[in-house]
């Protein structure tokens, strides 16, 4: 019978050492400015070795904007399948959303704020997610009678997730002035 191994393996405690030193080096410079060889030495790993993990600096950079994204997408499901003004799950998700922008803000504005070329496929993946799923919650509490009639729900929810990255990009503290906002202009008051 064989051996079950405990715990991670050599190549996934590389990987994650890859990762870690790209959370670290992209919140000390842009993405522009890391080459490979500062991720494989920051690991630990040469830089032919880099290349068994990921094949690309791009890569490295989607893997952590999607253990982000995956994140702030979780926090957001239950405000985003839910209906009416209620806010405490729009809350919730706000504070995660804070959070997440704290602790990895230099990244994910050079991923949804700024237009660095390389990060735009991701960034209109996010945007474009994030406000479909905004427009069909606006246009269900409009249909149910919970929402006023206003401008066009997708207009209005590309509006607000466009406010909300650049409130979360430039605020330390953004949670109860989205929540105001995003009400009013959902629901009026």
């Amino acid at each position: 019978m064989g051996r079950r191994r405990e715990g991670l393996s050599k190549g996934d405690r590389r990987e994650l050492a890859i990762l870690a030193t790209a959370r670290r080096l992209f919140t000390e410079q842009p993405v522009s400015r890391v080459t490979i060889d500062d991720l494989a030495a920051g690991a630990g790993i040469s830089r032919s070795a880099f290349y068994f993990y990921f094949d690309s600096k791009a890569a490295v950079v989607t893997a952590l904007l999607e253990e982000i994204a995956d994140e702030m997408a979780a926090a957001t499901a239950d405000w985003l399948a839910g209906s009416g003004p209620s806010e405490a799950p729009l809350r919730g998700s706000l504070e995660t959303s804070a959070r997440l922008w704290r602790e990895h803000g230099p990244l994910l504005r050079q991923a949804l704020i700024e237009e660095d070329p390389a990060l735009l496929p991701f960034r209109s993946r996010i945007l474009d997610g994030f406000v479909a799923k905004a427009a069909a919650r606006i246009e269900r509490d409009r249909d149910a009678g919970l929402a006023p009639a206003g401008p066009p729900a997708e207009a209005l929810a590309d509006a607000l997730v466009r406010m909300k990255f650049a409130v979360l990009a430039s605020s330390p503290d953004p949670v109860d002035t989205l929540v105001t906002i995003m009400r009013r202009a959902i629901y009026g008051s």
